[in-house]
Formats: structure tokens, C-alpha cells, sequence
């Protein structure tokens, strides 16, 4: 994944600290801010901040380490403590040297990763007001994602000091391992122990499995770091030494390698795309599309033909086809089991003709796709879903079927339920599916790539790093984008995802638009095709 990251210094004498970090920037890219919001806006929530941290460097938010986490909790801090330009260039000196942009192998002790998941769930210090009810300034740890059963890996080299493999208290199942220079994690919730007293454990090996056992709601992974003496030598305002682990945390890499294999996509790469009109239906225009763009995929619905199936193969015997098994739910309620009966037959059709991958439904957080008909929020949609699946499953059983594509952005009244929030709530229904999809849409060509924009996928590449993703929609949405300028940042995007590890394929809002938005269409049903469709088949590979 891209690096995504601001350098934030002191207003005062700004242009100094800029001249002294001018190598480093030139090196590895960074912007820089002096003000503390723009650097917790900036391409959140995946972005690191770099902060230059003299004496009172930031008097108007005082602790600054203190004030992100209140005001952009769960963000990722790499602090260079300094007193002046001249020292914080000899740091950044050695950084660019040693090519480590965070400078973890300098720091005196660092902890891995401790899950397979890249998203903190509550960060160090959090809720001062629940966890002032046991005597602590707020919560004593970071909590990290990882579902039920998921690997635990020990943050760094230690010997294993207490383990806990029936719950007990608090942390329920747990494991507590001791390091060097008096450090100690402890690693809490946990389903399974694998590991014992004594036993010594390396950085980055498997000691448990997660859940939620002991005082915690829902599966995930608690670690809690200390020092010895850090309470009575004054280090920390937490009791029995806990201190924060947040400075010490090394962001996991992407072994792209390794992922690309565990997603079992046999193409390889993202597969270039673009979706039929939404009523599923063909025409000549549609298939010249096709034809002309070199698409090597394409999105259909359960209403599209026999007929049309056959003449995408004539067209490329290799295209790829994604079907999207939908109904109009927007005033008429249907249960998982009822919408399961009600389409079997179609994706019965395209399982005899073999078509494999199949999405559930589509963006089932808006109003217009069933949300307040069919279910009321994320859960009682995954529990839809569930349904479908369990259904399905057992009549097409190499099928792959897909959590949906959410229509991305916060609450609209009557309109949207909130993305995020939607997905926090439908997380089993999204693990339990083959794959996931994403809708991404931008305005802008700097909105193509942020996470808010045409990298919103990147949010559940995150919380599902082990997940085949499909981009089943995506569009520039700016009716004044001239197609010249829409053509190259399609161009622009499909190169991007096409060596992005585990992307199947991203489809293009339309071949021809039907009834959406004749903008958004490669040609119109004269056949009259737009640049975007050169643009496309001279793409270079």
C-alpha cells in the first residue's frame, strides 16, 4: 500500500525545520504541516504522522502525543523528539542513509504487529470516563482488530512469564512475555494460549489465537505494555508501569508476494473492467465496447441474456464475468430465505453456463436498495445475508459469493445509513463471504486517490487483508469531466490496481448508460463511442 504520510513541525521558525527536513522530503516524498489538524486530516485514517517534537513545540495543544489521541484516535504517530533544526537534520541525516523512513531500526525498543489486521479499535488513553471508574486516566492499552480465531503474534523477542489458558479476571485467556531493558507486554482476550512459561518466543511468532474472553465485547486483541519503574520514576500517570505502546509500534508492512498467493485469484492482476447498463441488458453498442476497449471484464446482472453471455465469449473467450444477483427492495420486503428462492433460478442459469463469482445483492446501506424495508441497519443485514449465503452455498458449491458493495460516505437522513458503521455492524456476514466488493467514485483527480475517493477499497484491505477485492463499481462522477480527462484517469486507475495484490478486477460505470446518467456511459445506444474507450484499449498492456 501506498505510504501516506505529513510531517508536522513547530509553527515557530517553520521555515527552518523545513530547510532541515528539505532531504528527506525530497527522498521519501513527505508533505509537511505546521498545523496539527491538516496533518490528522491528511489522508486519514491510513496516514502516518511524522511529528518534530522540540520543548513546547506546540503550545496551543500542549501534549501533542495526548491531543491526537483525543482529537484523531487510532492514528499512527512516528515522533522525532529534537531540540533544534540542526539536530533534527542529523536525524533525518540517518534515516535517508539506512532508506527507514520511520527510523525503527534506531529505535531503542520497537514492537511488531501483533495481528494480521491493520486497524486499531481503540487506541492508548481512550474513554478517560469508563476507565476512571478503576483508578486509570483512561484505557491502559491499544486494542487492535482481529476476529474470532485469528493469529496473535508476540511484538518482540522475550520470555514467556505467565500464561492464563483458562479465562481468569479481566484479561480472560491470556499471555504476558517479559523483553529487555525491562519491558513486558501482555496480550489479552484471547481464545487459545500456544505458548507456555518459559517458553522464550520471537518477534512476529504465532502465541494465541483471539476472541473476546474476559472483560471485553466482541473478538478482538488487547495489548498492554509496561516498564519496570515507569509508575514510581514519574514515566507514565498510569499505575503498575503501564505506559503507552503506541511510540513503539512498527505499522505492518505488505508482503505482496505472500498475499497474492493467499488469494487464490488465478489471473493474477486486476483485471481491466466495465459494468452493463443496471437493467443487464445488451446491445450492439454494448458488445462494440467490449470489443473495442479490450476489456478483459465484465459486470452483469441477473437479467442479462443467454444471448449476450455467448457473444462476450465470441468477443473474448477469456472475459471474465462477475454477475450481480439483485431485486427491487425498495418498497417490497423480502427475508434472506424468500430473496434465496426468488433468484435461485437465475443464478442457477449462470452456474450452468460457468459463471462462478456472484455479488449478493448491491450497496444494501441505502434506502433505495432495502435498508429500513428489509433490515434496519448492518446486523440485521448480515443476518440477510447469512441467509442467502447458507442457502446458496449448499446448491452452488463452487460458486464464490460476495459481500456487497456499500455506497460509501456518512448518514444521509432517510437515504444513507454511514459505511463505516454499516460494515462495523455486518463484520461476520463479511468474513463469512468468498470475497468483498467496493464502490469508489471520485470528482476530482486528487480525490481519485485518497481512501475517501477512488481508494475507498484500501478501507477493507485493512480490515480484511486476506480477502479477494472487487472494485463492482467505480466512476468519475463530475458531469463536467471532459471525457479526455475521464479517459486518462480510468487509464491512470486500472494501471494502479493492476498490480495491487489481491484486486480481481474493477468494473466501470457503464458500456452504455441505459437509464443512468448519460455521462457516465463508454458510448450511447447509437453506438457513438467516447474517448474514454481509446483511451482504455491503448491503455499498454
Amino acid at each position: 500500500m501506498q505510504e501516506r504520510q505529513i510531517m508536522l513541525v513547530p509553527r515557530e521558525h517553520f521555515w527552518d525545520w523545513v530547510k532541515a527536513a528539505r532531504n528527506y522530503v525530497l527522498t521519501f516524498g513527505t508533505t509537511i504541516t505546521p498545523d496539527p489538524n491538516n496533518a490528522g486530516r491528511y489522508m486519514a485514517p491510513n496516514q502516518t504522522i511524522t511529528i518534530v517534537l522540540p520543548p513546547n513545540g506546540y503550545p496551543a495543544q500542549g501534549d501533542i502525543r495526548a491531543w491526537f489521541v483525543q482529537h484523531y484516535p487510532g492514528v499512527r504517530l512516528d515522533v522525532i523528539e529534537v531540540n533544534t533544526p540542526e539536530e533534527l537534520e542529523n536525524v533525518l541525516a540517518q534515516r535517508i542513509a539506512a532508506l527507514d523512513r520511520y527510523g525503527d531500526t534506531t529505535r531503542p525498543f520497537r514492537l511488531l504487529w501483533p495481528t494480521d489486521y491493520a486497524v486499531i479499535t481503540q487506541p492508548f488513553g481512550a474513554h478517560p470516563e469508563i476507565y476512571s471508574q478503576w483508578g486509570l486516566p483512561g484505557h491502559e492499552g491499544v486494542d487492535f482488530r482481529a476476529p474470532t480465531g485469528s493469529n496473535v503474534y508476540a511484538a518482540a523477542d522475550g520470555v514467556v512469564y505467565r500464561t492464563e489458558p483458562q479465562p481468569v479476571g479481566a484479561y480472560g485467556r491470556q499471555v504476558r512475555v517479559r523483553h529487555r531493558a525491562g519491558y513486558k507486554t501482555v496480550y489479552a482476550h484471547l481464545d487459545e494460549v500456544l505458548v507456555a512459561n518459559g517458553d522464550f518466543v520471537k518477534a512476529g511468532q504465532i502465541i494465541g489465537k483471539a476472541d473476546n474472553t474476559g472483560n471485553s465485547y466482541g473478538s478482538h486483541l488487547h495489548l498492554t505494555l509496561k516498564k519496570e519503574g515507569a509508575t514510581e520514576r514519574g514515566e507514565t500517570n498510569y499505575p503498575y508501569d503501564i505506559i503507552d505502546p503506541t511510540p513503539f509500534l512498527v505499522w505492518p508492512g505488505t508482503e505482496e508476494a505472500i498475499r497474492r498467493a493467499q488469494y487464490g485469484w488465478e489471473p493474477g492482476h486486476g483485471l481491466v473492467g466495465a459494468a452493463c447498463r443496471p437493467d443487464g441488458q445488451f446491445g450492439e453498442a454494448d458488445f462494440a465496447v467490449v470489443k473495442n476497449a479490450r476489456l478483459e471484464a465484465v459486470r452483469i446482472t441477473q437479467a442479462t441474456p443467454d444471448e449476450a453471455l455467448a457473444r462476450l465469449r465470441r468477443i473474448n473467450p477469456n472475459i471474465f464475468l462477475l454477475a450481480r444477483i439483485t431485486a427491487d427492495m425498495r418498497t417490497h420486503k423480502l427475508t434472506g430465505a424468500e430473496f434465496a428462492e426468488a433468484l435461485r433460478p437465475q443464478v442457477a442459469r449462470f452456474y450452468a453456463q460457468g459463471i462462478r463469482y456472484f455479488e449478493i445483492h448491491t450497496q444494501p446501506n441505502l434506502h433505495a436498495n432495502g435498508w429500513m424495508v428489509s433490515w434496519t441497519d448492518g446486523a440485521s443485514f448480515g443476518a440477510w445475508f447469512l441467509q442467502v449465503l447458507s442457502a446458496w452455498r449448499q446448491q452452488f458449491p463452487e460458486a464464490r459469493f460476495g459481500f456487497p458493495a456499500l455506497s460509501p460516505g456518512d448518514d444521509v437522513p432517510n437515504q444513507r445509513f454511514a459505511a463505516a458503521r454499516f460494515l462495523d455492524q455486518a463484520d461476520q456476514a463479511a468474513l463469512s463471504a468468498d470475497w468483498l466488493g467496493a464502490a469508489c467514485y471520485w470528482s476530482l483527480f486528487a480525490e481519485m486517490n485518497r481512501p475517501e475517493g477512488g481508494r475507498c477499497y484500501e478501507t477493507l484491505r485493512l480490515r480484511y487483508p486476506h480477502k479477494l477485492i472487487f472494485v463492482t463499481d467505480f466512476a468519475n462522477v463530475n458531469r463536467a469531466t471532459d471525457d479526455d480527462i475521464r479517459g486518462d484517469q480510468y487509464v491512470s486507475y486500472y494501471r494502479y490496481l493492476y498490480e495491487r495484490p489481491g484486486i480481481g478486477a474493477a468494473f466501470a460505470d457503464y458500456l452504455t448508460p441505459g437509464d443512468a446518467a448519460s455521462y457516465l456511459g463508454w458510448s450511447d445506444a447509437a453506438g457513438r463511442m467516447s474517448v474514454v474507450v481509446t483511451k482504455v484499449a491503448n491503455r499498454g498492456w
